[in-house]
């Protein structure tokens, strides 16, 4: 079930999921196996436009604490949000050294790597740099546990309202995993509703953060 409750947690933070602060205090913080992992995390708080307006922890009294470890008053109507690195980049190292003797993060966040597309990718709808490449066919059913929805010869994440990216494949997914080709050649890259550019920051580094793990080199069988 930890397993389960981390990957809600960092889907939380790829897809921009939020809360108001009431309900996040009865569905995360007093809940018995998301509240322990959400005091390893920082919040940001948003506004009405998407714009981060400040960060926090929760304590293991279930108080809040600014990144200098202040007390952080947080209304019933603010609306929160697992804060990706890109959120926090005023005090992102702040936030660093105060876990720097914490408990592990459940998720990677504060030490997330951060990308961006080139000016000529976000000018397009096409990620040239990913394509004929050989991936394992592993890694490709590993997708599915990042959002992503697999088909007989490709596979689709959507990003945002209206954005979807598709990656089409070669030999492509016979049915059964043990019956599947060992590797798989990503054909082409794509994005429908528009160009790389119209993608939210956060988008954009967690779509090629997610096709950078894909490529990187092979893994030695399905493991």
């Amino acid at each position: 079930m930890t397993t389960e409750q981390i990957r809600r947690l960092e889907g939380a933070m790829v897809d921009g999921r939020r809360w108001r602060a009431g309900p996040h205090r009865q569905t995360i913080v007093e809940h018995p196996v998301l509240g322990p992992l959400a005091r390893r995390l920082v919040w940001a708080i948003f506004d009405a436009t998407g714009a981060v307006t400040g960060s926090f922890r929760i304590r293991t009294d279930d108080t809040y604490a600014g990144p200098n470890g202040e007390p952080f008053d947080l209304p019933d109507d603010a609306l929160v949000g697992v804060a990706h690195p890109l959120h926090l980049t005023d005090v992102l190292d702040t936030w660093r050294g105060a876990f720097a003797d914490a408990e592990p993060q459940p998720l990677e966040q504060l030490h997330r790597g951060i990308h961006a597309f080139t000016p000529e990718e976000a000018a397009s709808n096409r990620l040239f740099r990913f394509e004929n490449r050989e991936v394992s066919t592993g890694k490709v059913y590993g997708l599915c546990t990042r959002g992503w929805e697999l088909a007989h010869d490709r596979v689709c994440r959507r990003f945002g309202v209206g954005h979807a990216v598709t990656v089409t494949l070669d030999h492509g997914i016979r049915g059964g995993y043990h019956d599947d080709p060992d590797e798989q050649r990503l054909l082409t890259v794509e994005l429908t509703g528009g160009t790389f550019g119209v993608l939210e920051v956060v988008a954009a580094s967690e779509l090629l953060r997610q096709l950078e793990w894909l490529v990187a080199q092979r893994a030695v069988g399905r493991r």
